[in-house]
């Protein structure tokens, strides 16, 4: 037997019976590695603490097991990927990026090189669409890599008792719902009629069945204030999200409103309030904030290997060859971009539309007034970005 202390011992005989027999070898590990007990240890007292489902706290720790083995120290967004599986969708909101290839599914093969992928080298997978959770493939994917978290975005719709169930029985898949709002007015004009009843049912099937899950806010003008404050993460913690995700609005569609672009002043609270969430503990939010943007790994329905959702170019398709290398390629055009502040898109798009085509990187879908910014809201969002970073510079953050 591993020379483990007697404390975390106790707790994995205790709570995980099976764990021993599960992970051998790393056991062997950990017993020459005592910083690593250590963290083993606060991962668990953590998972304790948010999840009451006795699977999906297997899976938090066959997930971090699988992180140590592999030596993944990658943190924040650079330690996640995000798999685009489906374009297919059960709402159509005004604002969505996603209005293109509204028929199109990823590849089995391409899931699988992603998974492969993430396996020895990433932490977890963002699955996004489109709406996830139409893709029947989710669950199967979920249940057939136990080891690796999978956090689904999704608006909730198609969350019934019946979906619920086949997401406790495998555990490792944890919706993250769309929130836009405290009230049915709000939500709804983001997401359409009805779907703020739709998400409150969602979460009360979610909950009836112990499964963890999470909120995704997008940040506007006109719900700045509600879904930033402190009794609006306190309000969602109590009903039960473990962890919370905010996202700037990106004005895109035929709908595309300029009142809804985040002001310099909006930006500010955003990045403020990001920052007190995490530092204050008011609910778990992965640490984002970086000098420059390095690059989101993003592979979309067709399998390229694109640095942000919002921006519909890519370099680089994940059937060319060494993914390892292609990523590396696209992240250091990406970080070569010149530009103010964190994120190019809002900074410069023109300028990092330019800089990047010079690398022979190509559009992704085919632009049109459905998936596309216009220039003049590009330049909205410059303006108030270079301002947002006047205000940054003179308050701090």
């Amino acid at each position: 037997m591993t020379k483990l202390t007697p404390k975390l011992l106790s707790l994995l005989k205790k709570q995980f019976p099976k764990f021993l027999a599960l992970y051998p070898g790393v056991l062997n590990r950990l017993a020459c590695d005592p910083l690593a007990q250590q963290k083993l240890l606060a991962q668990i007292v953590k998972i304790n603490s948010l999840i009451s489902h006795p699977r999906t706290r297997l899976s938090f720790l066959r997930s971090y097991l699988r992180i140590y083995n592999a030596k993944i120290n990658r943190d924040g967004r650079h330690g996640s990927v995000v798999m685009e599986i489906t374009k297919r969708c059960n709402q159509q909101c005004p604002h969505c990026y996603s209005q293109a290839q509204r028929n199109k599914s990823m590849s089995a093969k391409t899931i699988q090189q992603i998974i492969k992928l993430v396996r020895h080298n990433y932490k977890h997978i963002f699955i996004t669409g489109g709406e996830p959770t139409l893709d029947k493939r989710v669950l199967a994917i979920a249940k057939a890599n136990p080891d690796i978290i999978f956090f689904m975005f999704t608006n909730g719709g198609p969350i019934n008792q019946v979906y619920a169930k086949k997401l406790s029985a495998v555990g490792n898949l944890v919706p993250v719902l769309s929130i836009d709002g405290s009230s049915q007015k709000q939500h709804d004009y983001f997401k359409g009629q009805g779907s703020y009843r739709q998400v409150k049912q969602a979460i009360k099937i979610l909950n009836a069945a112990r499964i963890p899950w999470g909120y995704l806010s997008m940040v506007t003008n006109i719900n700045a204030r509600v879904v930033l404050s402190k009794k609006f993460v306190s309000t969602m913690k109590r009903k039960g999200a473990i962890l919370g995700r905010y996202l700037e609005y990106i004005p895109v569609g035929q709908c595309a409103a300029k009142k809804l672009v985040p002001s310099a002043k909006t930006y500010y609270l955003m990045e403020k309030r990001k920052r007190q969430i995490i530092q204050d503990s008011e609910i778990y939010m992965q640490e984002t904030l970086q000098n420059k943007c390095l690059g989101l790994i993003f592979f979309d329905v067709d399998g390229n290997i694109k640095c942000c959702p919002f921006f519909h170019y890519a370099k680089h398709n994940i059937g060319q060859g060494n993914i390892e290398k292609l990523i590396k390629d696209s992240t250091k055009d990406w970080a070569q971009a010149k530009y103010s502040g964190e994120c190019p898109v809002y900074s410069n798009q023109q300028g990092l539309k330019a800089h990047l085509l010079k690398r022979q990187w190509k559009p992704t879908i085919s632009f049109n007034q459905a998936n596309s910014i216009t220039p003049q809201l590009a330049k909205v969002m410059s303006d108030n970005y270079h301002s947002f970073l006047k205000i940054k510079a003179a308050r701090g953050l």
